[in-house]
């Protein structure tokens, strides 16, 4: 079986959740399908973070994204032999032959209102969510992260429940309780950390509703705060973002350390005393899985997608009591009994989400498309 792949999320210096999940995804899938080919198309500036005897790249070049989906795309589809088409985020070309199958993580430019906020959203989410209608009914079958994001897709994408596939994600092995002690020291020493911090992951758009976890932190005693830096890890801060942590009473205490590596993330995991993810919605909560892994204690939104993965291995607050969440982190950072009982239970959690159970999971959908099980329309 020959098997295309968008892999155009690998751009340099761009580390997201999907793009770890396509990185596992396809290191498992090219070891565990050595008879079966890979083709991965992307754009002449993505990285190829995969490699192998099985693997061919195409690159072609993005001059206009709509062109490069719709037309140029299915050329590159058609002349590699593609059996099916799989999409790691919602973008399919609509008109072609080969069958597709598209993953949605989210659906959160749809559920938070945040997203129309600028006029040029009253242009733009309209037609973007007809194409996502015209994307559940082109693709042959579309994966789900949780029953949450499907209830979404169901509801507001009208998408037929039969074609609906949850497939929980999983974090890397690289993401475990103990690594190599010497690394992760020099890892946390090159970002001017010492273990022992609270730490959040993630990006600053508003449903991750960060501003909430600036709140909390500042809530905390002053000698607590000394102690238990917040490290913020994601790309550049918004400048109302930073203006908030410039005029809070907490600045000292909180340091933005940017984009990381995927090599390093692992042990600045390890290095935290807590994790906090404040995010209004989430489709599944890829930061909270890996703290998990690592054996961090979590304290996280008590949202649907966030309430599903972490279900009692975590502290769920919600995420609109800034006081909540200082109490919250108060009491971990202050117990570290609980701490250990909470991250205990959050490896134990973690390992229900097996990679290998999610490759082998995606496998089996492409297998059907291809043998005709799912049908597009």
């Amino acid at each position: 079986m020959i098997i295309g792949v968008d892999i155009r999320e690998w751009q340099p210096g761009r580390r997201t959740g999907i793009g770890r999940f396509l990185d596992g995804f396809l290191r498992a899938g090219t070891f565990r399908r050595p008879k079966d080919r890979f083709l991965l198309i992307g754009d002449t500036t993505c990285e190829v973070r995969v490699q192998g005897e099985n693997v061919e790249v195409v690159r072609i070049p993005e001059r206009w994204t709509v062109w490069w989906d719709q037309v140029t795309l299915p050329r590159a589809l058609k002349r590699g032999g593609a059996d099916v088409f799989y999409s790691p985020y919602i973008k399919v070309p609509l008109l072609t032959s080969v069958p597709v199958v598209s993953t949605i993580h989210d659906l959160s430019f749809f559920v938070d209102d945040r997203y129309n906020d600028r006029p040029i959203d009253l242009w733009l989410n309209p037609p973007f969510r007809l194409f996502c209608l015209l994307v559940v009914r082109r693709a042959a079958a579309v994966l789900v992260d949780s029953h949450t994001s499907a209830r979404d897709v169901q509801r507001l994408l009208g998408a037929h429940r039969d074609k609906l596939c949850v497939i929980p994600l999983a974090s890397s092995p690289a993401f475990c309780p103990h690594g190599n002690p010497m690394a992760d020291v020099e890892v946390c020493t090159r970002y001017g950390l010492k273990k022992g911090y609270v730490l959040y992951v993630g990006g600053f758009k508003p449903h991750k509703n960060v501003p909430n976890l600036i709140r909390a932190y500042a809530a905390l005693p002053k000698a607590l705060r000394a102690l238990y830096p917040l490290i913020l890890v994601g790309g550049p801060l918004p400048k109302d973002l930073d203006d908030q942590i410039r005029t809070s009473e907490a600045w000292n205490d909180i340091k933005s350390v940017g984009l990381v590596t995927d090599d390093d993330l692992p042990a600045l995991y390890r290095g935290a005393a807590v994790f906090a993810f404040p995010s209004y919605y989430e489709g599944f909560g890829l930061p909270v899985l890996e703290a998990m892994a690592c054996a961090i204690p979590v304290v996280c939104s008590n949202t649907p997608a966030l309430l599903e993965l972490a279900d009692d291995a975590a502290l769920l607050r919600n995420p609109d009591d800034p006081a909540a969440w200082a109490v919250a982190l108060r009491e971990l950072l202050e117990d570290p009994v609980r701490r250990q009982m909470l991250a205990s239970r959050g490896t134990k959690r973690a390992a229900q989400y097996s990679s290998v159970r999610m490759t082998e999971a995606i496998f089996t959908v492409l297998d059907e498309v291809v043998r005709g099980r799912y049908e597009a329309g």
